[in-house]
């Protein structure tokens, strides 16, 4: 119950950061920009949350987590706003940077926030529930686009408008002191260097993941002949993954972590074994749903174990390392794939294939180095 001002904090800050990144593209296609400088503005964004990966840790520390949060959500708003009053490419590239860097802290402060005051055993589930509250943001914002009145300046002062309304929960909010949750719920210090790998890589292979089923994937059905239902596919592959986090978290916590990750890489391999192999509706659908299930809950399973049992601020800077490493596999899998997508007509479903992979053997080297039954980290 504690957690509701935080959740009501994320879904108000979705709803606007979310709405306004597709914004910024539409608002710049339709005033005949080219594809090109699209694509940098879009980049700035993510350029800016990795800058930001460096020293949010600190930030936080500095600040407590509702003043940082309460910060970001000034900050993005300001960018919003501003981006009103020119149109000098430069000009939006700054604010677009700044905007990431704000939102790339208020992830890290609300992930270390959400963590930090789980039980220990129950980690995974509170992810779950963080992943659900941002997706079903996420997805009603993009519904936002449809609306005639806010595809042009209107829609900024909406995002605007949304992100300072995110800052009225934390007034209600409970500061969490994470070094005494750690106190009260046993937590001890880092879990061992093999586990902390594997969790960045998972972390890495899950923003390379994600990165390049946004990106891509719309492009990928379009080349299959499957323009016309990108909408159907794209739209089911989210509520297959928002569907998954709750199964996945509670599953997580019993069976352990790890064993949840075999599952989930052989649910990305399976779903696009079938993509490449079959075209019947029946079967895409299923594949769909395998890839969504599966590539959107081994972001917060990766995380949750590589957090293992810290707290305090030791949980903060893993969580922005964490993020750091997201966000390089956010920036690299969408160019990797691309120049896959233009050499094979199934290059998206084929680097997936050799991602997951790659994913697994990490997997099973992990599972030898530290001789461990799948599973029994929890």
């Amino acid at each position: 119950m504690h957690l509701i001002p935080l959740y009501l904090h994320l879904i108000l800050l979705t709803l606007g950061n979310a709405f306004l990144l597709t914004l910024v593209a539409v608002y710049l296609n339709a005033q005949g920009a080219p594809a090109a400088q699209i694509g940098l503005v879009g980049s700035a964004f993510y350029l800016g949350m990795l800058g930001a990966s460096f020293f949010a840790d600190k930030f936080i520390q500095w600040l407590g987590h509702v003043r940082a949060l309460v910060f970001c959500c000034i900050a993005l708003a300001l960018a919003a706003l501003a981006l009103t009053w020119t149109s000098l490419l430069p000009v939006w590239l700054i604010l677009r940077v700044l905007a990431g860097m704000a939102a790339a802290i208020g992830f890290v402060a609300v992930e270390s926030w959400v963590l930090g005051v789980a039980p220990l055993h129950q980690r995974s589930r509170s992810m779950a529930r963080y992943m659900l509250v941002y997706y079903f943001s996420y997805g009603i914002s993009q519904l936002f686009i449809d609306w005639e009145l806010l595809s042009g300046m209107m829609g900024f002062w909406l995002a605007s408008s949304l992100c300072v309304l995110s800052v009225v929960p934390l007034l209600w909010a409970k500061r969490p002191d994470l070094e005494n949750e750690a106190e009260s719920h046993g937590a001890s210090g880092k879990p061992p260097r093999a586990e902390r790998a594997l969790g960045l890589v998972g972390c890495l292979v899950a923003g390379m993941l994600l990165g390049t089923l946004s990106a891509l994937m719309p492009i990928q059905l379009e080349q299959l002949a499957l323009g016309d239902e990108v909408g159907l596919y794209m739209a089911w592959l989210i509520l297959c993954g928002m569907a998954f986090q709750l199964p996945n978290g509670s599953l997580a916590d019993k069976v352990g972590k790890r064993a949840m990750m075999a599952v989930q890489t052989l649910m990305i391999g399976a779903g696009c074994l079938l993509l490449w192999e079959f075209d019947g509706k029946g079967v895409m659908l299923l594949a769909f749903a395998l890839l969504g299930a599966g590539g959107f809950t081994l972001y917060p399973t990766t995380m949750a174990y590589a957090c293992g049992k810290m707290n305090g601020r030791a949980l903060i800077k893993m969580t922005q390392k964490l993020m750091f490493t997201y966000s390089i596999g956010s920036l690299t899998g969408p160019m990797i794939a691309g120049l896959m997508l233009e050499k094979f007509q199934s290059g998206l479903f084929l680097f997936v294939i050799l991602l997951v992979a790659g994913w697994a053997l990490w997997l099973l080297l992990m599972r030898l180095l530290t001789d461990k039954p799948v599973g029994t980290t929890v």
